[in-house]
């Protein structure tokens, strides 16, 4: 997981298609089908901390339950219940899940009809800093805040800098992170800069660091310098 000086989170929105009703299975006597309920979410993607709203419709004054599988993905459990309005309307507001989540939508009535499951993804939070120590000297900080789920302990950080503008960059330290509270990671490194406009970058490989972010943010930490793709600029 790399982490730029200037780290951001983008979030994005996505509607959830609704789910096509089961058909009626093929026997000699009509078949009463229950119709799924239809989901939408308003973000895919959060930073930790917040909230996504799952909203949809059903039947008129039907009671529906929100599932969530938290990574990795292994059961549903219901985190929350409501009943559609007049018009079948219903919405659940302030989900927060902690880790990349799967999450749906079924019928109180009949479980088996489920909205499909989206995936929404859950960022950490990353603050950055630099200050400086005097000629040569500059202190580099990071703050993570993070899921509490897959353990925590001190784990290696590397750190690479590069000259302002340069795709180069060369490891200047490693060095051990620390739990600064329950869920926070921080580590810091005091560093003799190669310019006096530079930029730097912090990779870490945490236990829990395939339940946060996308997929493609996720790889393992270079062992020496590197040059950074020009897409990833």
């Amino acid at each position: 997981m790399a982490l730029r000086g200037r780290a951001r989170v983008i979030v994005l929105a996505l509607a959830l298609a609704c789910a096509a009703a089961l058909p009626a299975a093929a026997s000699g006597n009509a078949t009463e089908v229950t119709a799924a309920p239809s989901a939408r979410v308003s973000t895919d993607e959060l930073p930790i901390g917040g909230s996504v709203a799952v909203s949809g419709s059903a039947a008129p004054g039907a009671g529906v339950l929100l599932q969530w599988s938290p990574y990795p993905y292994r059961s549903y459990r219901t985190v929350g219940s409501a009943t559609s309005g007049a018009g079948g309307a219903f919405s659940f507001a302030a989900v927060r899940p902690d880790r990349n989540t799967r999450l749906r939508v079924a019928l109180a009535s009949s479980p088996q009809a489920v909205s499909a499951a989206v995936l929404v993804i859950v960022d950490p939070l990353v603050a950055l800093h630099s200050q400086s120590l005097g000629p040569g000297r500059v202190r580099l900080s990071m703050s993570l805040r993070h899921t509490r789920s897959g353990g925590a302990g001190s784990i290696a950080a590397s750190w690479f800098l590069a000259v302002r503008g340069s795709r180069i960059f060369r490891l200047a330290a490693v060095t051990a992170t620390r739990e600064a509270a329950s869920g926070v990671t921080y580590a810091s490194v005091i560093v003799n800069p190669p310019a006096r406009r530079f930029t730097f970058r912090v990779c870490l490989n945490p236990a829990w660091e395939g339940a946060m972010g996308r997929p493609g943010a996720h790889g393992r930490c270079p062992a020496h310098d590197f040059l950074l793709p020009s897409h990833a600029r």
